[in-house]
């Protein structure tokens, strides 16, 4: 009973970074349907910046500044706050050129821009492993059940992260714009909205989600610069387990999936972490073939806009 606790406990903490790791991935996809296959090197360019802010080396190895290491969950709002401005740019340059074209072309033009980033990490940072350092260490014990005070701290921001999207899209002005721009786009347009700032919005809000989980993986798992494709496979897995854009969907999709691979990595020795890695794929081709729609949501990309 300790160890499926256990199990229960990790895979719960590992599905809410999951559901938000995913956050930016399914709600760039429902409202410009683009696929962005750059999401795992932003979630890495997240990682590299907090790693820089937490150690304070600008070039590492090269120019090292005391005065700016930083707690990295408490520099996960400068995270944010850079890597939507990075966002916000790279959607006016590159993305908003690709918006409606057919998913091939933005498939590959996001592909170029992982390969871009991913390299330009290797040549800036070197492709050493680096892992940040937290204050938030230890663990508490309950009988013979430890958690993980990093990862209790990981889950607390993962579901504030994905409270504030919630209340963001369903409860304010531009919210709801971008839930107007995913359903209907030249409807949007007729009442007003300014499509290209709301999608130059919505990527920026996106990335800064996205780079936030780099931020939140730093002090448990390290990062390097070619780590970003099987976290970007992970995203495209709960999307299709939550259902397109479906934010309970999605955290119930992350909290599926965590359970799943914590329980094989416990449950099944030698070869548990790869089993469960590929497990995680199986699940996502049985639910494409029985429910192509989600598990928890519909086809819809973002619930219907209210009145604005």
């Amino acid at each position: 009973m300790d160890q499926f606790l256990q199990a229960l406990i990790n895979g719960v903490m590992l599905g809410a970074f999951y559901a938000a790791m995913m956050l930016g991935f399914s709600v760039i996809w429902g409202v410009m349907g683009v696929i962005n296959l750059a999401h795992g090197e932003f979630i890495m360019l997240g990682g590299y910046i907090t790693w820089v802010l937490n150690k304070g080396q600008i070039l590492p190895g090269r120019l090292e500044v005391d005065w700016l290491k930083m707690e990295p969950f408490y520099a996960l709002p400068l995270v944010m706050a850079i890597m939507f401005v990075v966002g916000y740019a790279v959607q006016r340059v590159l993305i908003n050129r690709v918006v409606g074209k057919p998913h091939l072309v933005s498939l590959l033009v996001t592909f170029g821009l992982s390969i871009i980033i991913s390299n330009a990490l290797k040549l800036t940072c070197s492709a050493d492993p680096r892992i940040t350092e937290t204050r938030f260490g230890g663990a508490w014990n309950l009988g013979n059940v430890t958690i993980p005070v990093t990862k209790t701290v990981i889950l607390g921001l993962a579901l504030v992260i994905m409270g504030s999207l919630w209340g963001f899209l369903n409860h304010t002005r531009t919210g709801k714009s971008i839930r107007a721009a995913a359903q209907n786009k030249q409807a949007a347009r007729i009442v007003g909205i300014d499509i290209n700032k709301i999608y130059a919005l919505t990527f920026g809000i996106c990335i800064a989600i996205t780079a936030a989980a780099g931020t939140m993986i730093s002090p448990t798992q390290a990062i390097d610069p070619f780590k970003g494709p099987p976290l970007t496979l992970r995203a495209f897995s709960i999307t299709a387990l939550a259902g397109l854009g479906s934010l309970p969907g999605a955290l119930m999709g992350g909290l599926l999936l965590g359970i799943v691979e914590s329980m094989i990595g416990i449950y099944v020795s030698g070869i548990g972490t790869n089993l469960a890695i590929v497990a995680a794929f199986v699940l996502l081709v049985v639910v494409l073939i029985t429910r192509p729609q989600g598990l928890f949501g519909g086809l819809r990309p973002i619930q219907e806009a209210e009145q604005l």
